[in-house]
């Protein structure tokens, strides 16, 4: 839990923004989860995929930098990087700088399956990033609710 400098409690627009933006993510999460299964992958081992190619530059794609990103202890995603080994999605190899360090690299079919969920996770957002934007906006106060009256699981298209 972070230390915020705003301790005044939520306001019920702000309920409803937060709400609604737990709801919208879990939503996108599921979606994406189903759409991964649907390919004959684990969840877990597009997000770690995912993770190694959005990783900044300026990372190491090491198993304990990937841990960090996605939230995982060391020794589950020690895991979980066999298992993606297993599948052929990804390859470690000791570091030429440090031999204690181990690198993580995508392969072929680990680049084919983040080419197909990719499109599939800028769609979603295309469809319904509009609404978790407002959901952050009325949480920042940065912006208010312009589409308060529209029901949560109303698609909204964006252009």
């Amino acid at each position: 839990m972070s230390k915020g400098k705003n301790l005044r409690p939520l306001t019920e627009p702000e309920y409803l923004a937060l709400g609604e933006f737990r709801y919208q993510l879990r939503r996108f999460l599921r979606n994406m989860e189903e759409a991964t299964r649907g390919l004959g992958a684990n969840p877990q081992q597009y997000q770690l995929i995912l993770a190694i190619k959005g990783l900044p530059k300026t990372m190491e794609p090491t198993i304990s930098n990937l841990a960090e990103r996605m939230q995982l202890n060391h020794n589950s995603m020690v895991e979980l990087v066999d298992r993606c080994e297993e599948h052929k999605l990804i390859r470690r190899a000791r570091s030429s700088a440090d031999r204690r360090q181990v690198t993580l690299s995508i392969l072929p079919e680990g680049e084919a399956l983040l080419r197909n969920l990719g499109v599939t996770a800028r769609q979603e957002l295309q469809e319904n990033g509009a609404i978790l934007v407002e959901a952050i906006l009325g949480l920042t106060g940065n912006g208010a609710g312009k589409n308060k009256g529209r029901p949560g699981g109303t698609k909204k298209s964006v252009p």
